[in-house]
């Protein structure tokens, strides 16, 4: 069984209203435990900020290019998701050490899968640096480099959900009703489609601020006034985007809202309301069957207006329509707690995308795994073990001369370096404080371990490091030593901080005296005589004053 994941999935959707921040603990597959959530509102000055990034971005040809004002508003943007974390966190009282992952899939401001072409305004790097969790992100492009439409990435998680539907009641249909409307049908011989179904709020949405000066209609209230006015309607509805044979995802700017002069408020947005209860109903006529159960999702399952023109559309199918509440779920929260989950997949290396739901030509995974740097120095960067490191701890420790002083004293093997790992990780988990992995700054090479670990028999906080052979003589262990040694003074861990060195280890032993570090006495350990040496807060004030730069960079 695959180990589960603690992950933090963040979506900021295509109505532009807020970042959605969910948590669940997964493996990955078919076990999901649903968490808390919470939503943060953008306030209206930065949603009129990120209209104009839609239209910033339409000048965008390569997806790597952020023209006008998009560069500033991707770090603003970004800097959001990192205070919704923080907020999250602080909510449900939870530590960053309590998150492996953080599911980030910033905002869709441009979305031409005809073009091979998505952008999501979102900086991995920055939300990692920021919350200090590794985050995995930009999870749409590997699937339209296969040819897929780089949407929707949401049925799989579906899929993992929907074992809680009795049989009875399937094939099932989880639709989510946000800016554009999406769908996933699921039936238990494993078949899983999913495609955009149509407009969802963003048309009415875009009505009623141009004609009420208000951001969406609350409930569908305005709506309900209103009758629909069946000629615009269809003319939204014969769209050759519902009768094509091929299912494409759909950007925003692909359906615009009417004329002021085609209706009323109150008749526009009952409309529009009708049109995306009936898109959804149209795009269905594309499965293979029938679905028996709909199970609707997002914000548009708030609309009663469209609610009760869906419960209309699918009853004359002899289908039932339950909201995600309805069906045991949170109809706010999925999205978000899909990227969390996708996340997860994403870093196992499973696929994200398959042919019935993005059309890519075979199942892939996708998106970038960012690790955190938990510290930073102008070379090197500690962050946090993932799955699969225990082949290069054994690297680092797989020859006599790099194992003699450390361990068991022997070369180590991937079930001994995975014992190692695991209780690190869990050292970690536990104190926020343990031996990590260590990387050049750039996360591109693995130079090592280093951290400092807290004894509980022994009451005392220690020091270790170690450095791949091929990086021996660059000054790495003294770096990172000497930055360690800030970090734990400067953030107040602790009144003193002990390391030690077997006798015969002289490269050691001369780090550490250079460090700062005296010797107190010769101890055995494992049958071993090792030098053990400490350093005083008082200490480090002193060594500090001399020599400023030896604290650490972050």
């Amino acid at each position: 069984m695959a180990e589960m994941k603690t992950a933090i999935g963040l979506m900021s959707g295509t109505s532009m209203d807020g970042i959605d921040v969910a948590l669940v603990r997964t493996d990955g597959e078919a076990v999901v435990e649903r968490g808390p959530f919470l939503s943060v509102p953008y306030e209206p000055a930065f949603r009129d900020r990120l209209k104009q990034a839609l239209e910033d971005a339409k000048a965008i040809r390569h997806r790597d290019e952020r023209p006008d004002d998009l560069s500033r508003m991707e770090r603003a943007l970004t800097l959001r998701h990192a205070e919704a974390v923080a907020l999250f966190l602080q909510q449900e009282k939870l530590k960053r050490e309590d998150v492996d992952l953080i599911g980030f899939h910033g905002q869709t401001v441009l979305h031409r899968p005809d073009e091979a072409l998505t952008v999501q305004l979102g900086d991995g790097p920055l939300l990692a640096a920021e919350t200090g969790i590794d985050v995995v992100y930009d999870m749409r492009a590997n699937d339209m480099l296969h040819g897929g439409q780089g949407a929707p990435l949401v049925p799989v998680y579906h899929q993992a959900l929907a074992h809680q539907i009795p049989a009875a009641d399937w094939p099932v249909c989880f639709v989510n009703i946000g800016g554009i409307s999406n769908l996933t049908f699921l039936d238990r011989d494993g078949t899983i489609i999913g495609f955009d179904s149509g407009p969802g709020n963003t048309l009415i949405d875009q009505w009623v601020e141009a004609h009420a000066g208000i951001p969406y209609d609350d409930g569908g209230r305005i709506a309900s006034e209103g009758g629909v006015i069946m000629g615009l309607a269809e003319r939204y509805l014969d769209n050759p985007f519902f009768t094509a044979s091929k299912r494409r995802s759909l950007d925003r700017n692909d359906f615009r809202p009417p004329e002021g002069h085609e209706a009323e408020l109150s008749d526009g947005a009952r409309t529009l309301a009708y049109v995306s209860s009936a898109a959804i109903l149209k795009s269905a006529g594309h499965l293979p069957s029938s679905p028996k159960t709909y199970v609707i999702c997002g914000g548009g399952r708030l609309n009663r207006s469209i609610m009760g023109d869906l419960v209309t559309l699918a009853g004359e199918k002899g289908a039932t329509v339950l909201t995600a509440e309805q069906a045991g779920f949170n109809g706010d929260a999925m999205e978000a707690e899909a990227w969390a989950y996708l996340a997860v997949r994403s870093a196992r290396g499973l696929p994200l995308t398959f042919p019935g739901t993005t059309g890519v030509r075979e199942p892939v995974s996708g998106g970038v795994l960012e690790p955190s740097a938990l510290l930073r120095t102008e070379r090197l960067m500690l962050t946090r073990w993932q799955d699969g490191d225990e082949e290069q701890l054994a690297h680092l420790h797989g020859a006599p001369e790099t194992s003699i002083h450390v361990g068991h004293g022997q070369p180590w093997e991937p079930d001994y370096a995975r014992q190692r790992l695991a209780g690190w990780r869990a050292g970690f988990q536990r104190y926020g404080i343990s031996t990590l992995k260590l990387m050049t700054a750039d996360g591109s090479d693995f130079v090592g371990r280093a951290g400092i670990g807290w004894y509980e028999d022994a009451q005392v906080h220690q020091l270790a490091y170690s450095i791949v052979q091929s990086e021996w003589g660059k000054g790495y262990a003294s770096e990172i030593a000497s930055a360690l040694v800030g970090w734990f003074f400067e953030a107040e861990i602790g009144e003193r901080l002990e390391a030690m060195a077997h006798v015969d280890n002289a490269a050691s032993l001369h780090i550490l005296k250079k460090t700062g570090f005296r010797e107190i006495g010769i101890r055995s350990v494992r049958g071993e005589p090792c030098r053990f040496f400490e350093m005083l807060r008082s200490d480090y004030a002193d060594l500090a004053k001399a020599s400023p730069s030896r604290n650490p960079t972050s």
